[in-house]
């Protein structure tokens, strides 16, 4: 689960001592260790992070699985099994505060969690990222343009987030971000919720590819989003459409990421 931050010194917390020494931890998921696009997001975040001066660490090799997926797809047991191991592992390291790129494992840990005992305060990286531009600990520049932001699910409706991607975004375009036709709380899922990621579809238009084909009449540059498991699918959506040429998709923190300002640069 670590290998994605080799050679990047990012501080790796084995025991209580050392998360003593941070102020939040990282967690960054199944999504962001082994996809290879979700590895970026992860390096964008923590360069985000470095740049704010955050104290941060990452569980590296011991970070738990929240096994949200596999309570979405039905397998209780499974699911209650791994809530027992994250909850002993981190109640055991002294963890206090989390801070994630994934909306899917931010839902499970700030809101299914504390029946089994995880009594943690829970943030989203839109939201860490919206809290460290208002209180100036980054500096960012306008850098891109006709970005269109897609709301994922677990961030949006399951815990009414909307305001911070768009905050940020707003700091990073230089022009007003773009909507989709349906957005905020009418925003439809990008075809990987509900364990649905994991599952094939045999009826119809494919719900990432609708979803596409709603922002393309729009022109985007960018199909921002704020979750790992909606880049993926958004990304093949691109494809599907033959779309992928002159439109990418990028987590928030990509975008901000790019458009930091760093103390001695020219410009």
């Amino acid at each position: 689960r670590g290998d994605w931050a080799k050679g990047l010194d990012v501080p790796v917390a084995t025991s209580a001592e050392d998360l003593a020494e941070v102020d939040w931890l990282f967690y960054v998921g199944s999504a962001e260790s082994f996809d290879n696009n979700g590895q970026k997001i992860a390096k964008a975040f923590v360069e985000i992070l470095r740049a704010a001066g955050v104290r941060f660490a990452i569980l590296g090799a011991g970070e738990p699985s929240t096994g949200e997926c596999v309570r979405r797809a039905g397998n209780e047991m499974l699911f209650q099994q791994l809530a027992t191991t994250l909850v002993e592992t981190f109640n055991g390291l002294g963890v206090k505060r989390i801070v994630t790129c994934d909306p899917h494992a931010f839902n499970s840990l700030k809101n299914e969690y504390p029946a089994f005992g995880g009594q943690w305060e829970v943030v989203h990286h839109s939201q860490f990222i919206a809290r460290l531009l208002a209180e100036g600990r980054l500096k960012v520049r306008p850098e891109h343009e006709r970005v269109i932001l897609h709301d994922p699910c677990y961030l949006g409706r399951h815990n009414g987030e909307y305001g911070a991607a768009r905050t940020v975004l707003a700091s990073v375009t230089k022009d007003a971000p773009l909507e989709f036709p349906l957005h905020k709380a009418k925003a439809m899922c990008c075809g990987a919720g509900g364990g649905r990621m994991w599952m094939e579809e045999h009826i119809g238009t494919r719900i990432n590819v609708t979803r596409v084909q709603q922002a393309l009449p729009l022109a985007p540059k960018v199909i921002a989003t704020a979750c790992p498991y909606c880049a993926v699918m958004l990304g093949d959506g691109l494809k599907a459409t033959d779309a992928a040429e002159r439109v990418v998709t990028r987590d928030i923190a990509e975008l901000v990421a790019r458009a930091l300002v760093r103390e001695g640069a020219a410009g």
